[in-house]
């Protein structure tokens, strides 16, 4: 039996394939080095250096973005609401993806899908009022008159709660609090609008009763029957 002439592969034996790792190139390391001294740098300035360039830099002359005028108005306390449609609203009612049997709140609409990330509230706006005919219990930030008045035509009702951003994360994610946080007020500028009775806030006395730290039990309303009162103690006299 003929016997190869190649030697056995083994670990001892395993190399790279000639030119397949080239030498890396040493640089400062004199005159015969490709890149002596400076390494390919050249003299002084910035570029010798690690540091890199800044984009907008003009080697100290006033930058192009300083010459120009501003131009628009950025507002920083801005508040953005996710709109929801009552056609889409419906939409995913006929998929099955939301229950009318229950209340559909925040919560619901985000794990749903209906929504996306929602920063500051949900808005329920009257795109597809004329065809929505779906009696739901709705829960949202805010909601235009037209879309209030095509669910309560329909059969539904809707109330308008307002959340804070800490108030919203205790809503969205429970699971996160070990004790969950006390609903806060509307602030002043939103007061009047969450008290109109045509917005269906929560601060309407019919929407207080509802209003609840969740956990606790729902309120009652105040009765008009007066307490009895317990019979006095007898004197010591009779």
């Amino acid at each position: 039996m003929a016997t190869s002439n190649t030697a056995r592969v083994a670990l001892n034996t395993l190399r790279n394939a000639p030119g397949a790792v080239k030498k890396a190139i040493r640089e400062g390391r004199g005159r015969s080095s490709r890149r002596p001294k400076t390494a390919g740098r050249g003299h002084k300035g910035s570029g010798q250096h690690a540091s890199k360039h800044l984009q907008w830099f003009a080697g100290g002359q006033t930058p192009i973005f300083r010459t120009r005028p501003k131009h628009g108005v950025s507002n920083s306390n801005q508040v953005s609401y996710e709109p929801l449609n009552l056609t889409k609203l419906a939409q995913f009612v006929e998929r099955g993806k939301l229950d009318i049997d229950n209340v559909i709140d925040l919560k619901t609409l985000q794990e749903s899908g209906a929504v996306g990330k929602i920063t500051h509230g949900v808005k329920l706006l009257a795109t597809g009022a004329d065809q929505f005919n779906l009696a739901v219990e709705l829960e949202v930030t805010q909601a235009s008159k037209k879309a209030i008045q095509a669910v309560e035509d329909a059969g539904g009702s809707i109330r308008c709660v307002y959340r804070n951003r800490l108030g919203l994360r205790a809503h969205l994610k429970p699971e996160k609090f070990d004790v969950l946080p006390r609903p806060a007020a509307p602030p002043r500028k939103l007061q009047a609008w969450y008290t109109d009775p045509n917005n269906r806030g929560q601060l309407l006395p019919e929407q207080r009763l509802r209003y609840r730290v969740p956990g606790t039990p729902p309120p009652t309303a105040p009765s008009d029957k007066k307490q009895a009162q317990p019979d006095p103690l007898p004197s010591e006299s009779a």
